[in-house]
């Protein structure tokens, strides 16, 4: 005999899927005798709500859809491999699609998932979508693929579960530990500020300058679009400039790259000309041996917890929305690599 699912449950308590949910997640809509007569049940069958994704009635698709910004980013493909980590456990398949940051692409991609009738989504939006007509279309195109929707990294302002990291903070205590280290002209270069993710991370970098008494100066904040092109000649410039920082933070892992290219064509290494701490690992820079301390946001807890968010969202589809927030700690915060080197 196969697990036992929520439509067994129903089925043999006579009452709908949505009624065994109420019931599992301690909903008082729920009348005493059906909830004492479903209670029973459960306890008779063993259920377990890890079996969820097995539950799956047969008119549906098991396909979960993905929808990523950037699907050949390190970031996003470790993402990927803990939603498919999860995937595979529980027998599902997925469609993933990529928007190359473009609202256009994300729209095609929701509409082609919607015509599959995917189970399930995670997505992460290509844009803020401030424009409120934009915000709209995407709105009623996310109701009419009518399935249940987890959001991943990026906050939009529509109720729906999401899993995101805490990049305020993260940010806030790279800033903190490099005023430790003894710097006091500590630039950034971050995306513009008409993206969510960019003012979140400055809102961390003036706040951490701030209340160390540190004056916030423009000249040493750099702003473009978390491209490696884009930030390495912002990073030229900032390396250039005759009264330059002593150490900078750089806001993704492009970022860093373009950093770190400007840096060497120069022939400068860190810490001992500039230290730097970038948002989110590069593996390639562990060949050469830097000293490169960074954000440390763990993509594949955050595809695992997004994909086990989605499983619940299926399977008790009245609970309360949930966001999950996620630390993002320093790789590390040796003395040495943070210190200010005297020249």
């Amino acid at each position: 005999m196969g697990e036992t699912t929520i439509d067994d449950i129903a089925k043999e308590a006579g009452v709908s899927k949505a009624t065994v949910s109420r019931v599992i997640n301690n909903s008082s809509s729920v009348a005493p005798d059906t909830r004492e007569k479903i209670q029973a049940i459960i306890d008779k069958r063993h259920y377990s709500p890890s079996a969820v994704a097995r539950g799956l009635s047969k008119r549906t698709s098991s396909t979960i859809g993905v929808v990523v910004p950037e699907v050949d980013n390190p970031f996003f493909g470790e993402i990927l491999r803990g939603v498919t980590e999860i995937i595979d456990r529980n027998n599902l398949s997925l469609i993933c699609c990529n928007s190359d940051d473009d609202s256009k692409k994300d729209y095609k991609a929701l509409e082609m998932l919607k015509e599959n009738r995917v189970r399930g989504l995670l997505y992460t939006p290509a844009t803020d979508y401030s424009d409120k007509k934009q915000k709209k279309r995407l709105e009623k195109l996310l109701n009419e693929i009518d399935t249940p929707v987890v959001l991943l990294d990026r906050k939009i302002g529509l109720d729906f579960d999401g899993v995101y990291f805490d990049d305020r903070q993260g940010i806030y205590d790279a800033t903190q530990a490099l005023i430790k280290g003894g710097h006091t002209k500590i630039g950034i270069i971050n995306g513009t500020l008409d993206r969510v993710l960019a003012r979140i991370r400055q809102d961390g970098y003036l706040e951490a300058l701030r209340d160390a008494g540190i004056e916030p100066e423009e000249r040493y904040m750099f702003f473009g679009d978390f491209r490696m092109g884009t930030s390495y000649k912002l990073s030229s410039q900032l390396l250039s400039m005759e009264d330059r920082p002593t150490a900078v933070l750089t806001c993704n892992n492009r970022t860093s790259m373009g950093f770190f290219k400007a840096l060497f064509e120069r022939g400068e290494s860190m810490p001992k000309d500039i230290v730097c701490i970038g948002l989110d690992r590069i593996e390639a820079l562990e060949l050469f041996q830097t000293d490169f301390v960074y954000i440390k946001r763990d993509a594949f807890k955050m595809g695992r917890k997004a994909m086990e968010l989605l499983i619940s969202r299926m399977a008790f589809p009245d609970k309360p929305i949930s966001s999950i927030i996620l630390d993002a700690p320093l790789s590390r915060e040796d003395a040495e690599s943070l210190k200010r080197f005297k020249k």
